[in-house]
């Protein structure tokens, strides 16, 4: 199955927001390691139009397809220091995103927005991670987000960051 990996230009726009890409691009784009499978990207990216966003990520020169063996060696050179921050910044962007929408959706625009505006204001990943128990219970007082709990911390762990 291919696999895809970022080019200098995808690094950049993670780091720089500059090319203006849509939300789910912008979220596969932060998801693509060179070791992941589309389908895989599809069932973090909560994407059903997986396809397209690789197109349009490809055609934008934001990521290649990579062969396996090319996405280890990728996977296991030295990432530059600020590549690195840059990463380690788009996955607390995407688990700050994954959490305030999860808590809109089983509480509405409203809802917890004190909560909400300290998952915004988290400036690292310990910061948000003291906020991870107030964030399941929260979502543990909706019916319906009690029956999606286990699988939604699931889901945060997969894109918080190390």
């Amino acid at each position: 199955m291919t696999k895809y990996s970022k080019t200098a230009k995808g690094h950049e726009e993670i780091a720089e927001r500059r090319a203006g890409l849509g939300l789910r691009a912008r979220r596969l784009l932060i998801l693509i390691d060179g070791r992941r499978e589309p389908a895989e990207l599809a069932r973090l990216a909560g994407d059903a139009n997986i396809d397209q966003t690789l197109h349009a990520l490809v055609e934008g020169g934001f990521i290649q397809t990579a062969s396996a063996p090319v996405a280890q060696a990728v996977a296991a050179a030295p990432v530059p220091t600020q590549a690195a921050r840059s990463a380690r910044t788009a996955s607390l962007a995407l688990a700050q995103d994954f959490m305030m929408n999860t808590l809109r959706t089983f509480h509405g625009p409203y809802g917890k927005l004190d909560l909400v505006k300290r998952i915004h204001a988290s400036s690292s990943a310990e910061d948000l991670r003291t906020l991870v128990d107030e964030w399941q219970h929260s979502i543990n007082e909706s019916r319906i987000g009690r029956k999606r709990a286990d699988e939604l911390l699931a889901r945060l762990r997969e894109v918080m960051p190390a």
